[in-house]
């Protein structure tokens, strides 16, 4: 309980950072940004930064609505944000791209087993970011990265019974 109370107070200080970041620093997107070749401080900072104030009040509501509805801990968040930081370069176009969407992603993908109904979760995420390739500034590759890490990552930490099934 401890644990998701704190995940719940970093996301909301995450959030009004982005959210207020987005509406007073507009930063050279090449620096704060990752692309192709990009340097690791653009890694780093490129899950704060948005394109505009809509585009951050978009992915900061969609992580607060995972944070507050799943059973969501700092460590989880913290994965998350690494496996985004880790996109491997040739996932990457020569555009820098910014944006909280493969962090969240990412916590989506890990919440597979959480879910009830899988086959619905999984249809729901397969239809978002199908819808990604559809705008031109949405790089939809970088989602799906981030959904099948957090397929794996979910993988990884899933409970597994250890005792047989009797029939």
């Amino acid at each position: 309980m401890v644990q998701t109370k704190n995940a719940k107070t970093a996301a909301l200080i995450m959030v009004m950072a982005i959210i207020l970041c987005s509406f007073v620093y507009k930063p050279d997107w090449a620096l704060v940004g990752i692309a192709k070749g990009s340097a690791f401080t653009g890694r780093l900072a490129y899950p704060i930064f948005h394109a505009s104030p809509i585009h951050a009040i978009v992915n900061s509501w969609c992580l607060l609505s995972i944070v507050f509805i799943y059973h969501i801990t700092i460590w989880r968040i913290l994965t998350a944000y690494i496996v985004a930081v880790l996109v491997p370069e040739f996932l990457l176009s020569d555009v820098p791209t910014v944006g909280l969407s493969c962090v969240c992603y990412t916590l989506l993908g890990s919440l597979i087993f959480d879910v009830k109904r899988k086959l619905y979760f999984n249809a729901c995420m397969a239809l978002y970011i199908a819808v990604g390739f559809f705008f031109p500034a949405v790089n939809a590759v970088i989602h799906i990265y981030g959904y099948l890490a957090g397929l794996i990552v979910g993988l990884l930490n899933a409970p597994l019974s250890c005792f047989r099934l009797k029939k």
